[in-house]
């Protein structure tokens, strides 16, 4: 059963290499690697090339335009050709019997989503933390049923995921995904890269039929790598705030589509969060500053939608005793931008240091990479 591993590059040419030889080195042999070529300015496709031309299973597919990463994608899910897709990020690897561990219950069970451990990885010193999945779900089919019986019970548990609570990476990355799930669900990549790995995988997961969580750490997500070097940009932006408005409302949406009532409060957390990390990185000057009325300007229009003034909801749940006192999230209820806007501050002071030395060692180490 063919595996269809999809790749896409932009500026990648010093981590193609590692990617393409450890697919080379799967133990398992039924695969075609689809590399997606977003008009990458470097090397990119000479490298690209030299590979095809050693192994057929290699397929270049050159954007004419830049498309932007989740839409690249999508354009390897379109000229795939294997049953079942896997995805690899342009500056990442896999482990020898990744394919395999993941395959062989797929089709031993007919699964429609596999879903192994990574870990992140920092080989300039050889550091690795792994991400795994609670032994509780491993090594075993899970039904999932939107509606009724054992397979609901599951889908509660385990949608989860999407709306704040850590079960698994939300990532495309790391999963075995039958092909199928993708054109039954509709999917169709977000003009936003913000939140796009979430879109993707919690579009899908509604469809899936059976799946299992491996026992097996078989992909290395790179510290310091292509993507993990913007994360630090887009916290900067106000975009994130305004795309974070608007996936609330996607997911609010779900929760209704589903009947997920208990899931409101975990939305609302992780919007409330989301104020701590990406707004506080905003608040970077004292609060009578030009630079501050136009971030608490800012703040302001960001809370006019009707949905904040809801929060009163997580206030009141019982399930989360921890918010009935919150300066923030009474900030947030009352739309009170000086409010928030000085809690922002406070913790844009407390993570200075942090920041700053995150920033040192990336700059130090990037070069380094392989």
């Amino acid at each position: 059963m063919m595996i269809s591993i999809i790749a896409n590059f932009y500026k990648s040419e010093k981590y193609i290499p590692k990617l393409i030889d450890s697919v080379l080195e799967q133990n398992y042999t039924d695969w075609e690697l689809v590399c997606v070529n977003d008009c990458s300015p470097g090397n990119d496709l000479e490298i690209l090339r030299k590979y095809a031309a050693k192994d057929s299973r290699i397929r270049i597919v050159n954007n004419k335009v830049n498309l932007g990463i989740s839409k690249a994608k999508y354009r390897g899910i379109q000229e795939s050709k294997g049953t079942y897709l896997c995805f690899i990020d342009g500056d990442d690897w896999l482990e020898p019997e990744a394919l395999h561990r993941m395959i062989d219950p797929a089709l031993k069970y007919d699964l429609d989503f596999v879903c192994m451990d990574t870990q992140k990885v920092l080989p300039f010193l050889g550091h690795k933390v792994p991400f795994c999945v609670d032994k509780k779900y491993k090594e075993r089919v899970i039904e999932i049923d939107t509606e009724k019986g054992e397979g609901r019970k599951n889908f509660e548990e385990l949608y989860r995921n999407f709306f704040g609570k850590n079960i698994f990476m939300v990532t495309y990355w790391g999963k075995l995904i039958k092909k199928k799930l993708i054109e039954e669900s509709g999917f169709s990549p977000p003009d936003s890269v913000i939140s796009e790995d979430q879109v993707f995988t919690m579009t899908i997961f509604p469809y899936i039929k059976k799946m299992m969580f491996v026992d097996y750490v078989g992909y290395n997500w790179r510290w310091g790598g292509i993507t993990s070097g913007k994360i630090n940009d887009f916290w900067k932006e106000k975009q994130y705030v305004v795309r974070a408005n608007e996936f609330y409302l996607e997911r609010l949406a779900l929760i209704k589509k589903y009947n997920l009532p208990n899931y409101l409060s975990l939305l609302q957390i992780e919007l409330r969060n989301v104020y701590c990390v990406q707004v506080s990185s905003l608040a970077k000057e004292d609060p009578d500053t030009e630079y501050a009325k136009e971030i608490k300007a800012f703040i302001q229009e960001m809370m006019k939608p009707e949905f904040y003034s809801t929060f009163s909801h997580l206030k009141n749940d019982p399930e989360y005793p921890n918010n009935k006192k919150h300066e923030l999230l009474d900030a947030l209820i009352n739309r009170d931008a000086e409010r928030v806007y000085a809690y922002c501050r406070k913790i844009h002071k407390q993570n200075c240091m942090k920041r700053w030395s995150n920033k040192i060692l990336h700059s130090i180490l990037y070069p380094f990479q392989r």
